[in-house]
């Protein structure tokens, strides 16, 4: 059972969020509705909101707008919500797609299979150490090694991306998390609908790479802003 999700705060001025429907019923069963929970965030803040069914959806309401407020969270932060022993929640917050040492990315642009890293993590988790032109992505116990590259001012994780995603069966339009555990490793989590998957235990393939892109296509065809948005 997946015990971690993710939403999107599109507008600060709203009172609740929006969250994965299933991913609750999966955690609080049948009866979730109107529960209260307690939100923990890592600054020691802690606030108790309630889990409603407003047209349909799950939201998380009376007492979100404190949330909001006392983190001073601004529009279009991405928010991943991890279910803990007790039940409650801890809150975790990617501003500008970057949390601590942990950043976000949406898979867009299926056919590149690419991992564009936002600059603004470079600049914050590698000020004194050279970003490396190898780095190993660790999920479920494996590690996949891939390559960087720098193109129109971003880095971006290419050749070795194919096999990882075939492998794994990373699919358009999932948010993946990469939280770096040292200067040359990630720990990648994958967020389909909203939720956290259990990565397929597929059989890895056997190339290096399964699909080489021109480097010309990178410039011509990935808009690096939409991509981490």
């Amino acid at each position: 059972m997946s015990r971690s999700c993710v939403a999107s705060l599109e507008k600060t001025s709203s009172l609740k969020l929006v969250v994965p429907i299933d991913f609750v019923k999966n955690i609080y069963g049948v009866y979730w509705q109107r529960k209260t929970i307690m939100i923990h965030h890592i600054s020691g803040k802690s606030w108790p909101v309630s889990l409603r069914s407003v047209s349909g959806e799950c939201v998380i309401t009376d007492g979100w707008r404190n949330v909001v407020r006392d983190l001073q969270l601004p529009n279009n932060t991405l928010l991943r919500l991890t279910v803990m022993e007790d039940q409650n929640m801890e809150i975790d917050c990617f501003i500008q797609n970057i949390c601590g040492e942990s950043f976000v990315t949406l898979n867009r642009y299926g056919r590149l299979n690419i991992i564009v890293i936002p600059d603004d993590y470079v600049t914050t988790c590698y000020t004194y150490t050279p970003v490396n032109d190898y780095y190993n992505i660790y999920a479920e116990g494996k590690i996949w090694k891939v390559e960087t590259e720098r193109i129109n001012d971003n880095y971006v994780l290419t050749k070795g991306c194919p096999k990882l995603f075939t492998d794994l069966g990373i699919e358009d339009d999932d948010i993946l998390l990469l939280t770096k555990m040292d200067n040359v490793t990630f720990e990648l989590k994958i967020y389909r609908k909203g939720v956290e998957i259990t990565l397929n235990n597929k059989e890895e393939s056997e190339e290096d790479s399964l699909l080489e892109i021109p480097r010309d296509s990178y410039y011509k065809s990935v808009d690096f802003v939409s991509i981490l948005n």
